[in-house]
């Protein structure tokens, strides 16, 4: 069975593998995922693995989160898997989505790393983040 990572107010080398992995497991599912990132919340000193799909408009976060569940299943018995606690998935028009998605871009099936840090956007400062995908 694979581990939970420990999710910290660093974001571990650990944390940035096991999310891509994540991701790439979600995309043989055909989760049309549109973005995905961590997203670190000073307030209170965490990170969330912040994932887009339209999927979770039209059916739901709870089915999205069922194929969250599935994937983690999928993993091999040495992978780290992120645990539902540290996921949260929206629809592509949330805010922070659309603001991501202005700052960075990348291609369609990307599962890049890029730093994203102390920056405004629009007038929405973002602390820290590190991006995987960011599509329109």
């Amino acid at each position: 069975m694979a581990k939970d990572i420990l999710v910290t107010e660093v974001l571990s080398e650990q944390m940035t593998n096991s999310g891509a992995e994540l991701i790439r497991r979600l995309d043989k599912l055909n989760s049309e995922i549109k973005s995905a990132f961590w997203l670190f919340f000073p307030e209170e000193k965490i990170w969330k693995l912040i994932i887009a799909s339209p999927l979770v408009g039209k059916s739901g976060p709870r089915e999205f989160y069922k194929r969250i569940m599935d994937s983690n299943n999928q993993a091999n018995s040495d992978d780290r898997v992120v645990s539902l606690n540290d996921v949260g998935v929206t629809n592509i028009d949330h805010p922070i989505v659309q603001l991501m998605k202005f700052a960075i871009g990348t291609g369609e099936n990307d599962v890049s790393e890029i730093r994203f840090s102390r920056s405004t956007i629009n007038g929405t400062f973002i602390e820290d983040s590190l991006i995987y995908r960011s599509t329109h």
